[in-house]
């Protein structure tokens, strides 16, 4: 008696392409804008990277019913602005073509002093990273406090003055400074492309820079222009923690 064996049968279902909301905006220009959308001070629902005119993001990824605050973070000269730009009541609508958003400056503060500390990884590693405390609670938020964690623990500590409420905390990783010919950089420096690829470009031999090269996307994959050698490095997107009350 034979047994004849039928191999199973797979069939590939393609998945369902993912539908993009394109927005014109107002923000002015920088190296990048880092958008955090949340609601009801309970839910981070995504980050969303801008380089250029258009602010996109992806329709299935958030509740297309729900309403929710904006905040945007300006990237620009290898760190970022201490001002702040947002939207309340952000609510998808099929029709909309623009979103406008609106800023104020940075708000030094009076009153009692308040403070957040923790600690910054990558991989469970110790990382340095910029860190920033945005304030939720008021009729605006605002940019609490910013600093740099320690790249031997990663420890870090916020302070301010004259807030109590909830804080967002946001870990941005250290984009670099503008592609420049010509210009000259010295070992460890930091340097991103024209245009966003998700990574960076460390020094790794000082030099000064040629035309701008074809860009390789591989973590430590060399590239030469003119005297200055670079290793590719991936630009880790920022991540926020929170809401905390302080």
């Amino acid at each position: 008696m034979s047994i004849g064996y039928c191999p199973p049968v797979f069939v590939y279902t393609p998945p369902d392409p993912v539908e993009f909301v394109d927005l014109l905006h107002n923000l002015p220009a920088a190296d990048l804008w880092v958008v955090q959308f949340y609601r009801s001070l309970t839910n981070n629902e995504q980050l969303v990277v801008i380089q250029g005119d258009i602010f996109r993001f992806s329709k299935a990824s958030f509740d297309n019913a729900g309403e929710y605050r904006l905040i945007a973070f300006r990237v620009r000269n290898g760190g970022l602005d201490a001002g702040m730009w947002w939207v309340d009541s952000y609510v998808y609508d099929s029709g909309q073509v623009n979103i406008e958003f609106t800023n104020n400056l940075p708000d030094e503060g009076t009153g009692d002093p308040g403070s957040f500390s923790g600690t910054a990884t990558v991989a469970d590693q110790p990382a340095q990273r910029i860190v920033i405390a945005t304030a939720l609670d008021g009729e605006s938020p605002r940019q609490l406090a910013q600093t740099v964690s320690s790249p031997v623990t990663g420890e870090y500590l916020l302070e301010w003055l004259g807030y109590n409420g909830q804080v967002l905390v946001t870990v941005f990783d250290d984009y670099g400074v503008d592609f420049v010919e010509g210009a000259a950089h010295g070992v460890g420096e930091r340097i991103h492309p024209t245009g966003y690829n998700g990574y960076v470009y460390q020094v790794s031999d000082t030099g000064t820079l040629g035309p701008e090269p074809e860009w390789p996307t591989t973590e430590g994959a060399v590239v030469v222009t003119g005297s200055c050698t670079l290793t590719a490095k991936r630009f880790f997107r920022p991540v926020s923690e929170g809401p905390f009350f302080v």
